[in-house]
């Protein structure tokens, strides 16, 4: 006999932790964590976690984003609140610095006041700013300033200013202005502004990219680099300054990583390569800069080290097999690691690790109140759809069930992502678990267009949304098919895209489901189209 069903409300609780950070010298540790509903910082110290944490509480309605030690005494708090501008609710940003000895802290830039004057149309209002914490480079180098990327003019930051930021004070001069088309900058190892990156204004939003030559000081128009185009993923540069690292495809059906030299103005070397996925990141050393390993998903998020780099994550990942490893942070000398533990049918826990040989402790569990025994065990399926080509699919099945021959003519739940270009994974998803806590099946497919399988994979979707829709009832079908579900007790539900794929299987195969689920769907593909170009 299976152990009670856990109440509804503990999978809608907030993460215990939101996010976490070890301070440079490793003595201490922040987090963003959950406290009856809301969000509160809390500054612990290493040495001894046992004793309680200094903590402040974010306010009602803030919604947090990350926690990073700009030194060893302050911590930069990034987090998200509600603000009406022109009658429109808007999500704005803001960074807050607190000193994490005294517990005081402030915001560290807010919107200018409009200078106003006579037959000024603003006033002397406040100038409406969305994004107040875009931070350009953390400049590790210099504890006391750090780079963001905001504009003093009533633009809304549509082509923002790099400026110097004092942690301690919020004071920021000028170090690059904006320019037209420009939301994005890059810099190199030494804090140097050296990419400009974005979409213009215009009925196509094209891109551009503007690069400054380390040896002139110019800038150039990416058209000057042959092989680098204006939408070029950038992940930054190699601790050499003329050394790019990017995506490109280099012929093959993948995304791999690699290093455009500025100077030669081609792609030089190859960084890594899978020809099943697509690499979505690198992993820098501290301090040097150097590459040391690669991010990619398979079933799981996966990292790779590169060469005869082994780190305490690879420890971790040996330790722990079969749970994921996400790193969370690491101090300057990199030898204290912090990091998150999970699998799919566990939510895991924040830990952290001194050394390769260092016994890990346990920072917190994220989600307490749900339990592993609790929850169902998750099957990397795949199944043939109409034309041939086999689509990738997860089943979340109930915890009563122990092995696949248990999986017969059950109530079924088919869960088609949203995005529509994003796509699933094999580790803990709250929402599956729900459903699989309650006697579901779950099945969650990456239909064509899903993104991570390469580029035939994706773009066979992104412009027919017909063959994603027939990959979402082909699983259905292939469940029914293979006896797992009760067609008489199956639903689809979904949001966004999603939520669009919900509604359509209603129009196109009325008979299919006998219930469907649309969470904040698209319904109206005319303005969605427009709005992508905006």
């Amino acid at each position: 006999t299976h152990a009670a069903v856990p109440p509804a409300e503990n999978f809608g609780v907030l993460p215990a932790i939101y996010d976490a950070a070890i301070s440079p010298d490793a003595s201490k540790i922040a987090s963003i964590v959950n406290y009856k509903g809301g969000y509160v910082v809390t500054i612990r110290e290493l040495a001894d976690l046992s004793v309680p944490p200094r903590f402040l509480a974010l306010g009602d309605g803030v919604k947090p984003g990350y926690v990073k030690w700009a030194n060893n005494t302050h911590v930069i708090v990034s987090y998200w609140q509600s603000e009406v501008y022109r009658n429109t609710p808007l999500r704005t940003g803001y960074l807050y610095s607190l000193n994490a000895n005294t517990m005081k802290g402030d915001v560290l830039v807010r919107p200018p006041k409009a200078k106003g004057g006579t037959g000024s149309r603003l006033g002397k209002v406040t100038i409406f700013r969305q994004f107040n914490n875009v931070v350009v480079d953390w400049l590790e180098g210099d504890p006391d300033h750090i780079l963001m990327a905001f504009s003093n003019d009533d633009n809304n930051n549509a082509e923002p200013d790099i400026r110097k930021v004092n942690i301690r004070t919020g004071k920021e001069h000028l170090v690059e202005n904006g320019v037209s088309g420009i939301q994005s900058w890059y810099t190199d190892n030494t804090g140097s502004p050296r990419v400009g990156q974005g979409r213009l204004d215009n009925k196509d939003a094209d891109w551009i990219m503007r690069i400054r030559s380390a040896a002139d000081g110019k800038w150039h128009d990416s058209k000057d680099y042959p092989g680098l185009a204006a939408n070029a993923r950038i992940h930054g540069f190699t601790s050499d300054a003329n050394e790019l690292v990017i995506n490109s495809y280099q012929g093959k059906d993948t995304i791999g990583l690699y290093v455009y030299d500025l100077v030669q103005k081609r792609i030089t070397r190859k960084i890594y390569h899978n020809d099943s996925y697509d690499a979505t990141g690198v992993i820098m050393s501290k301090g040097d800069n150097e590459i040391i390993g690669v991010r990619y998903t398979s079933d799981t998020d996966e990292v790779e080290m590169l060469g005869n780099n082994d780190t305490i994550l690879g420890t971790m990942r040996r330790k722990y097999d079969g749970y994921t490893i996400d790193f969370v942070d690491q101090s300057e000398d990199g030898q204290t690691v912090l990091f998150k533990a999970s699998n799919p049918y566990t939510p895991g826990a924040m830990m952290i690790a001194t050394g390769r040989g260092g016994t890990p402790q346990n920072v917190g569990s994220l989600r307490p109140l749900l339990k592993s025994a609790d929850m169902g065990e998750v099957i990397t399926v795949s199944y043939e759809a109409r034309d041939g080509v086999e689509i990738p699919a997860y089943i979340t099945v109930p915890p009563s069930i122990t092995s696949t021959s248990m999986l017969k003519n059950i109530p079924f739940i088919v869960l088609p992502h949203g995005g529509p270009y994003a796509r699933n994974s094999k580790r803990f998803d709250d929402f599956a678990q729900f459903f699989a806590s309650r006697g579901y099946g779950v099945l969650q497919m990456d239909f064509r267009g899903s993104k991570g399988y390469g580029k035939s994979f994706e773009s066979a979707g992104r412009k027919n949304w017909v063959v994603m829709q027939d990959d979402v009832e082909d699983g259905t079908k292939w469940l029914r098919n293979k006896g797992y579900s009760d067609p008489k007790r199956t639903c689809i539900a979904g949001w966004s895209y999603g939520g669009y794929a919900a509604l359509q299987s209603a129009v196109t195969v009325p008979d299919l489901f006998k219930s469907v689920v649309a969470i904040a769907p698209v319904t109206d593909l005319r303005t969605l189209k427009n709005d992508a170009k905006g």
